[in-house]
């Protein structure tokens, strides 16, 4: 199957706002930790305007990923909850990861480490 070319601004958008609705954070949130105003931001959200490479990394640092991980144009649904899932579960020591329901919902329970 050949490779789509995505423009990596999008891509990091289209990710961003993945992680965000999975973390439960605000686009208000993000305004504020990049230091721009909600309007702005809304415009830079819809491709309307250039992120600055700072902006990126900020948004990056916000949602708890690295840059290569934001520019994923392979990043699903199910390697997001995976990410946040080991980000989340890393301090707790109990081995396991939250497990994911296939439509999405997360449950209370983990799934252990053999």
């Amino acid at each position: 199957m050949p490779r789509i070319a995505a423009n990596p601004q999008d891509t990091a958008i289209l990710n961003l706002n993945m992680l965000m609705q999975i973390e439960g954070l605000y686009r208000k949130d993000l305004a504020n930790h990049l230091g721009r105003k909600p309007q702005n931001l809304s415009r830079m959200m819809a491709g309307e305007s250039n992120w600055a490479f700072n902006d990126v990394v900020r948004a990056a640092e916000f949602v708890g990923v690295s840059l290569d991980v934001l520019t994923d144009p392979t990043l699903t649904p199910a390697k997001a909850l995976a990410i946040v899932g080991e980000r989340n579960n890393d301090d707790d020591d109990d081995g396991g990861l939250a497990v994911a329901l296939s439509d999405g919902r997360r449950t209370s329970g983990y799934l252990l480490a053999a």
